[in-house]
């Protein structure tokens, strides 16, 4: 069983999990590391993404293929999802394990009638480490469309990140200039709260954890210090100009290293491996 180790990893644990059925030992900062994670940003359908909300086989793939593998991924109308798994062996998909929370889970085959699932979570955590459900069960715990994704042995590939890495650059530079246009204007409550996920998270929540993840300790720090200004921000439920809450030089200045960071890291025309 391989756990969650930093925050939001379930469906890099979920692929840590997948490839532990073919005899691959490794997990999820492993994986987050050899494929450049923290130098990479995307942006997509208005919302900004970093760390381990870049999800999906177009991501995973980065690290699977240096290894002989490849994910696939289908996506499955809920009525026709239970027969559809039935004939897999191994597959990660996603469920609501509560009423809001989706979490990526390892399909593992059926037993007693029952789909049974390895639970991504941390080590710690009271929740079990597999799940079961009947059919019924499991259809009130999924979307209309489900992505499966499953695992393919394939050749070995050298995998280039440096056009990825340059695209992060420019979606890091749009999101410095969008959070600065954001917070010079007053924002009602509902606005700040819904700017939480769309625009605040790829860089004081994911960005942190990536940050973290590769010991850069002083942009981490700076970034904190704004966190916990944010998070007090969106404690006050009213609207606010948050340029007049947030030490903005202070944010500025960790996005430039940040930038300048995965500039570096482009220009070295490779992705580190770092020693876990």
């Amino acid at each position: 069983m391989k756990y969650m180790t930093f925050n939001s990893s379930c469906s890099y644990a979920g692929v840590a999990n997948l490839l532990s059925f073919y005899g691959i030992d490794t997990e999820d900062r492993t994986i987050a590391l050899e494929m450049g994670l923290p130098f990479l940003f995307d942006y997509e359908d208005g919302c900004y993404y970093s760390g381990p909300m870049l999800q999906g086989a177009k991501w995973f793939n980065l690290y699977l293929k240096t290894i002989g593998y490849t994910m696939t991924e289908t996506e499955v109308k809920k009525e026709q999802l239970c027969d559809y798994l039935r004939d897999l062996q191994y597959a990660m998909l996603g469920i609501y394990v509560s009423e809001r929370n989706k979490h990526a889970v390892i399909y593992t085959g059926m037993k007693d009638g029952k789909f049974c699932m390895l639970h991504n979570k941390w080590e710690q955590s009271d929740e079990p480490d597999t799940l079961s459900f009947s059919e019924q069960e499991l259809l009130r715990r999924v979307d209309e469309t489900v992505t499966v994704a499953v695992l393919n042995k394939t050749a070995y590939e050298t995998v280039k990140t440096a056009s990825m890495i340059k695209r992060s650059i420019a979606v890091l530079q749009s999101l410095a200039k969008e959070i600065a246009d954001f917070c010079s204007q007053e924002k009602s409550s509902m606005d700040i709260r819904s700017s939480m996920n769309t625009l605040f998270r790829a860089i004081l929540l994911d960005g942190i954890t990536m940050l973290d993840l590769i010991g850069e300790t002083q942009i981490s720090q700076k970034l904190k210090i704004v966190q916990g200004q944010f998070m007090n921000a969106v404690k006050e439920n009213k609207s606010l100009q948050l340029d007049q809450c947030l030490d903005m030089a202070l944010l500025n200045s960790a996005m430039t290293e940040y930038i300048n960071l995965l500039l570096r890291q482009h220009n070295a025309g490779l992705t580190p491996a770092y020693t876990v």
